[in-house]
């Protein structure tokens, strides 16, 4: 069988910048959907508020977790 969960550093790194350019490209079309919307109905829709936001929080966690895999490459 093929194991598809990462099992040194280097791998769980790169599938953290891969998850996390997704999720920079959600917020970013969560944005967008925004400002769309806000343009055509002069309403602002709070579901697509609160996918940024929790976009943005996730990332925040990530960015953590990328410091300390680099710094457990190094060390290795």
């Amino acid at each position: 069988m093929i194991d598809l969960m990462p099992t040194d550093a280097k791998s769980k790194l790169r599938e953290i910048i891969i998850v996390k350019a997704f999720i920079i490209f959600v917020f970013v079309l969560s944005l967008l959907i925004l400002y769309i919307e806000y343009h055509n109905r002069a309403h602002i829709s709070w579901k697509f508020i609160f996918i940024a936001s929790i976009c943005v929080i996730y990332d925040f966690d990530l960015n953590k977790k990328i410091k300390e895999l680099k710094v457990q490459i190094k060390s290795d």
